[in-house]
């Protein structure tokens, strides 16, 4: 049978060549993997595999990848951008494609097929290939190989699909579909996600597994014990969703506002992706705020680290998600405070883990809640028992667990897949205990 002796990962998105949620959690779960497990290489948005000797393979940049990534990325009126842009418009007419697919897209799919079947003709058995969706192009190099040689593969995926207004299957919901008799298994971030997409597309659910957004561990963790002299600080990091930032917080944040715990606070907005209309609404509703744009990594977890308060704040169409911002919070051992909906994931962790939730449907709750924390923080028994009540969950999402449930999933893909070409007899059990949150 055998043990695991590679895994290929297939991702499209991975920080920093892609800045944005997906892109940081794929590359934390990379990088924390690739820290212990040594045999391991990355398809990426820049990234392909060579191979040595027929062999040994090494993750490489991919120069065309990333000139016709950047083409894709450049301003309308440059003229290399310009370009693009007409190549693109013809490819799809040619072709008669929807707007759902790209040039680009196309190109990255056909060459990590290629890098994928050089690998599997390779002399090293038993590789085992991920691929982390969104966006769900992420998975076809690997089923199109599968169209001429069968290989083991687990599918990530983070996020719902958005239904297709016209109703029926849209284009990411007929990729996933292909899965449905390929894959070996399937990850997801919650139980809840799990569940709704296994019932939505046929997926059996006895093989689909929770591995929580992954998150490094982090030098600098919140002290309890720390005497504050100065405003507290309430940090936002990420996108601003619409669908989040609704009139009813606008006047909660308001309500705040004249308080006088509202005197002992800072808030602090660290936005990655955001509008006119994102900057006016919380100029709005929150005076003297202060708002960073678009800060680097490294400079975002030196302002969080320093945070007494964070704030993460849910959609209420993001109810079956375990967001990364609220990973990353946790990682750092930080109070929260959630602005969320009852009951819903977000909701489950922040109260397993110590914080405070708050609900954006219940009248008045969101201003109590914040005058509330605002005196929990200046509580140490408070801080005292919030402390040794985040260790549970911190531990939950530690490095060693994200790793452990890898390479058990990895494992158990591997021998199924086996008992399923007829190489092994015994058919394996699947593993057990990954279902949180």
């Amino acid at each position: 049978m055998g043990n695991v002796n590679k895994i290929i990962v297939c991702a499209h998105c991975v920080y920093p060549q892609i800045i944005s949620s997906e892109g940081i959690v794929n590359r934390n779960w990379f990088d924390i993997l690739n820290q212990r497990y040594s045999n391991l290489e990355l398809l990426s948005s820049e990234k392909s595999v060579k191979i040595i000797k027929n062999k040994y393979f090494i993750s490489v940049d991919d120069n065309r990848l990333k000139a016709l990534y950047y083409w894709s990325k450049l301003p309308k009126r440059s003229p290399l951008g310009l370009l693009y842009r007409i190549l693109n418009k013809l490819y799809l007419k040619i072709f008669n494609f929807s707007k759902e697919r790209s040039l680009y897209q196309t190109i990255w799919v056909k060459i990590q097929t290629k890098n994928i079947l050089k690998i599997s003709d390779a002399s090293l058995e038993n590789i085992v290939y991920w691929s982390r969706i969104l966006p769900t192009f992420s998975v076809l190099p690997i089923l199109y190989v599968w169209k001429e040689k069968r290989i083991p593969f687990v599918v990530n995926i983070n996020d719902p699909f958005q239904n297709n207004l016209d109703g029926g299957l849209n284009y990411d919901e007929n990729i996933l579909i292909e899965t449905v008799e390929k894959a070996q298994c399937w990850t997801f971030p919650s139980q809840r996600l799990a569940a709704s997409m296994a019932n939505k597309y046929n997926l059996d659910i006895t093989r689909c597994f929770v591995i929580p957004h992954a998150m490094r561990k982090q030098e600098k963790i919140y002290d309890c014990k720390k005497n504050i002299k100065r405003k507290l600080k309430f940090v936002y990091t990420g996108t601003f969703y619409k669908s989040a930032f609704t009139n009813t917080f606008g006047n909660e944040l308001r309500k705040f506002s004249m308080t006088e715990e509202m005197k002992k606070v800072e808030f602090i907005f660290i936005l990655s992706q955001y509008d006119d209309f994102a900057l006016q609404w919380i100029n709005e509703n929150i005076p003297n705020v202060t708002i960073h744009l678009k800060l680097d990594r490294d400079r975002v977890l030196k302002i969080t680290s320093n945070a007494d308060c964070m704030l993460v704040i849910d959609s209420i169409t993001h109810q079956e998600l375990l967001k990364g911002k609220l990973v990353e919070a946790i990682s750092q051992g930080l109070p929260i405070l959630a602005i969320t909906y009852e009951n819903s994931v977000m909701d489950s962790v922040v109260k397993e883990y110590g914080g405070i939730s708050s609900y954006q449907n219940i009248e008045s709750d969101i201003s109590v809640k914040l005058n509330n924390m605002v005196r929990n923080l200046e509580d140490y028994i408070w801080r005292f028992d919030f402390c040794k009540k985040r260790r549970v969950v911190m531990e939950k999402i530690s490095e060693e667990n994200i790793i452990k449930a890898t390479i058990e999933i990895t494992q158990f893909a591997l021998e199924r897949f086996l008992w399923k070409e007829g190489r092994i007899i015994k058919e394996p059990k699947a593993p057990t205990n990954y279902n949180w949150p």
